[in-house]
């Protein structure tokens, strides 16, 4: 996912990563990539500023899948103030 999950207004994700749940098999990796802002939150959005904590609550992706690793910044980017960061995620077995 490029920075479809950091588009989003929180509302809209629940939904969104209940649909790539689907899509990806047990096991299967999910790769994310989201913005860090130097202002944080604060600074609104999209894009949103997402952190670990942000993709893994219970009703984002955190529901099912399992957080492996972060790859930081993978990036440079020529926007001021923000770092472009990877995430490394795997589908939980469902239930």
């Amino acid at each position: 996912d490029k920075d479809s999950f950091g588009a989003l207004a929180l509302d809209d994700r629940p939904k969104f990563c209940e649909r790539i749940s689907e899509f990806v098999k047990d096991g299967g990796t999910l790769y994310v990539e989201v913005k860090i802002k130097d202002e944080g939150r604060e600074s609104g959005g999209p894009p949103y500023h997402v952190e670990k904590e942000d993709l893994m609550e219970p009703t984002n992706v955190g529901g099912c899948f399992e957080y492996v690793c972060s790859l930081g910044e993978v990036y440079c980017l020529n926007m001021g103030g923000m770092k472009q960061t990877g995430h490394v995620l795997r589908r939980a077995p469902r239930r």
